[in-house]
């Protein structure tokens, strides 16, 4: 096996045993594809590229074999590259894909290898998924719209540029593999709706100062991601925070932690299976915020008060849903996060909690990793590895339980 195949799954098994045929046009935005082939290997995708004549003289060929571990197409020949990759694609992805080549595919014209392989995935009615990158007046081109039509009419999957500094830009490779994983990674939890608050908020002492925590939304952002991506209507109540929401979310904003508790209580009065409080909020409120800005001439004295607590009241709102707690301690033994966890469970009569030390290297705020105790009134479980892993595992516990199964 080729070594770049090491990292295959690092991050979720969500694509294990897919597919993926990475089609690369002569847009300057190709320098992203080696990104963009290495994460959706980490998801567990097996993924092999094609090349037009222009993309190949941007990045070679040679980077994109280090990239994916497998031989790149730069041209058909007697092999019929083109029919054997999309015949072996469970999707076929154009990103990024030029107005030439959106065009052409529109006209069924086939005088590149990307084109011949969509070409071949269109009459096999394989999943295709194109990705514009340009200058934005070709973007906004009225021909160039009504090829764009032409091709969703035709089942392509388009999925919008970023429209900033006069350029329609390749989204980011989160975004782009977030919209692969919505349409391969297992529907499991069709049907089911799913409430995750997630990042800090904050608590003004006057109109310009406030204090908060280094929360950034990670953790939250990741549940709130993997439920999406395996079916589920999510609504992510988020403070403040570094992560980007997923697209295919419904986002409420808050700021401070009683305006989250309200936009928390008020989505429970519609039904929600599973409830994920994964935020940051703040513990304390300043008593009496100053109504103008403090001067720094002499000393100022502020009173905390505890501030309202978000999962508090969930149970009782939610009666029926399967709702996760998170509990932050900081420079504290195993044992002793563990009672921490497991007293929080009792008190708010949760299902589950996951506790962590945030003083731990790769365990803290805007850590991609974290390690974390789970605990559930069946016991608890050591996990140390991705955010996006944990997310998973704790999706799975709430399914397994929902369905009369506890995990």
């Amino acid at each position: 096996m080729h070594p770049s195949n090491d990292i295959r799954g690092t991050r979720g098994a969500e694509l294990a045993g897919r597919r993926i045929v990475l089609c690369i046009t002569g847009s300057v935005a190709a320098i992203r594809c080696p990104e963009l082939a290495r994460e959706l290997m980490r998801h567990a995708a097996d993924v092999r590229t094609v090349m037009t004549e222009s993309a190949a003289r941007l990045i070679t060929p040679q980077l994109m074999h280090w990239a994916t571990g497998n031989p790149v197409v730069t041209a058909l020949t007697g092999g019929l590259e083109h029919v054997e990759l999309a015949s072996w694609a469970d999707l076929v992805l154009v990103a990024p894909a030029t107005a030439n080549t959106l065009s052409k595919v529109a006209c069924a014209i086939d005088d590149t290898p990307v084109t011949s392989v969509v070409s071949v995935a269109l009459g096999l009615g394989k999943p295709i998924v194109m990705v514009p990158a340009m200058h934005a007046s070709m973007y906004s081109h009225k021909l160039l719209q009504e090829n764009l039509s032409r091709l969703r009419s035709a089942g392509v999957h388009i999925l919008e540029p970023r429209l900033e500094e006069g350029k329609a830009k390749l989204p980011s490779v989160a975004e782009i593999v977030d919209f692969v994983l919505g349409l391969l990674a297992p529907k499991d939890m069709a049907g089911l709706r799913v409430l995750v608050t997630a990042g800090s908020t904050v608590e003004h002492i006057d109109p310009i100062k406030f204090i908060t925590n280094r929360s950034s939304g990670k953790m939250g952002v990741a549940i709130a991601r993997a439920a999406a991506n395996r079916g589920a209507e999510v609504t992510l109540v988020y403070g403040e925070g570094t992560e980007k929401p997923p697209s295919n979310v419904r986002v409420i904003r808050a700021q401070t932690t009683a305006e989250m508790r309200e936009a928390v209580r008020r989505e429970l009065e519609r039904r929600y299976d599973i409830v994920a409080s994964a935020a940051a909020a703040q513990d304390f409120a300043v008593e009496r915020p100053a109504q103008h800005k403090i001067r720094h001439s002499e000393p100022v004295e502020i009173r905390l008060i505890p501030a309202p607590r978000i999962i508090d009241d969930v149970r009782q709102l939610a009666p029926q849903a399967f709702i996760v707690g998170f509990k932050a301690e900081y420079n504290v033994t195993d044992q002793e996060l563990l009672e921490a966890a497991a007293e929080k469970l009792r008190q708010n009569q949760l299902d589950m909690v996951v506790a962590n030390d945030v003083s731990r290297p790769g365990a803290g705020f805007g850590e991609e990793t974290n390690e974390v105790i789970i605990v559930t009134p069946h016991g608890h479980e050591k996990m140390a590895c991705s955010k996006l892993e944990i997310a998973n595992y704790i999706l799975d516990s709430a399914l397994a339980k929902l369905r009369g199964s506890a995990r």
